[in-house]
């Protein structure tokens, strides 16, 4: 099942207004858009979805997600490094990123030197799909 257009109006209008078409398909290119990040980033995401329980990925607009079975948008990464969750409240991983609306945090895909970063990316990563998965909208 692909990712829910209803459920995630509003963050797919952010992600349509800053897509570009890309007529041809090349290493930088998904579903005839401009790859949003790095194909290494992308790898990343799709490594990120072991941590949560029935996810999938996907492209939207040349971003890549990961979403609930509920059709439910939690995560995607942009850039060379930037993941973005879908964490409403403080939950002290990341800072703001308002472009999403205020419930989503922006933070580093990648653990940095000490062992315990990837269990901590892990463990938000766990929680954003959760708390879409309980909740059935943004």
């Amino acid at each position: 099942m692909p990712f829910d257009q209803t459920k995630n109006a509003s963050l797919l209008g952010v992600l349509r207004r800053s897509a570009s078409l890309q007529v041809q398909e090349t290493l930088y290119a998904a579903d005839g858009y401009e790859l949003h990040a790095h194909p290494d980033l992308v790898d990343r995401l799709k490594h990120l979805i072991n941590y949560a329980e029935n996810a999938s990925f996907q492209f939207a607009f040349g971003v890549p997600v990961l979403y609930a079975p509920n059709g439910l948008i939690f995560a995607t990464v942009e850039g060379t490094s930037s993941l973005q969750l879908y964490l409403p409240g403080e939950h002290g991983w990341g800072r703001p990123y308002a472009e999403y609306g205020d419930s989503w945090r922006q933070g580093r895909a990648w653990a940095a030197t000490a062992p315990h970063e990837e269990e901590v990316i892990a463990s938000f990563v766990r929680l954003a799909s959760s708390i879409v998965t309980a909740a059935g909208k943004h």
